[in-house]
């Protein structure tokens, strides 16, 4: 039976070398819209809105996690006398409610407040 003559790979072109190598050196230049004061404000208002939900998040998060963990009796408590279900169910369902509420106050800021501010950038405008 023949054997196949062994494959060889095609030659290899150097990595990146259709770039200049004195430009891999050069000083990167920030892009002129980060200088400017209205795309600042934006930036610090949308980052203070976003830290601030997430550690509301995570208060409520920490706090149902930390009340199980060390206290509980305080879940465990019954919702109506002789029945089975604790306050626990309808606290546990209430985070699920709350991160969609969350979710809800964002996405509304995002479409009314952000939305605006960017567009005035786009168009030039001072907000």
């Amino acid at each position: 039976m023949p054997q196949a003559a062994p494959q060889t790979a095609p030659p290899v072109a150097p990595y990146n070398t259709h770039e200049d190598p004195e430009a891999l050196d050069a000083p990167l230049a920030p892009h002129p819209m980060l200088g400017r004061a209205d795309f600042e404000r934006l930036h610090r208002t949308r980052r203070r809105f976003s830290w601030s939900l997430t550690a509301a998040m995570l208060l409520v998060y920490f706090g149902f996690i930390l009340t199980l963990a060390f206290r509980p009796d305080l879940l465990a408590m019954r919702l109506v006398p002789d029945q089975p279900m604790s306050i626990g169910i309808p606290v546990g369902f209430g985070m699920f409610v709350f991160t969609f509420a969350l979710v809800a106050i964002y996405v509304y800021r995002t479409n009314t407040v952000y939305d605006r501010m960017i567009a005035d950038i786009r168009d030039g405008e001072p907000s």
